[in-house]
């Protein structure tokens, strides 16, 4: 995924970021994946431009595709009863 957007940021793709969603199939973990691979790229790097433009799509592209929540457990009363 740290690939395609280096590569879709490179030739200035019109949509990017849209292609990153579709690549990931709307889910955020190739992406969290992705993000993480190009935040150590910069740590070690920090003037690499490519990295930080592939860095902003991957960004938007998880901006774009949202969390998900959990459901929360169910709260129980506590009424001192024993069952």
């Amino acid at each position: 995924m740290m690939e395609w957007a280096l590569e879709l940021d490179a030739g200035r793709a019109p949509d990017a970021v849209g292609k990153l969603v579709g690549l990931a199939e709307g889910s955020r973990s190739p992406l969290e994946a992705a993000q993480a691979l190009l935040i150590a790229r910069l740590h070690r790097r920090s003037n690499d431009f490519a990295a930080t433009g592939a860095l902003g799509s991957v960004g938007a592209a998880l901006d774009r595709i949202g969390w998900v929540m959990r459901s929360l457990p169910v709260r129980r009363r506590w009424t001192g009863r024993r069952p």
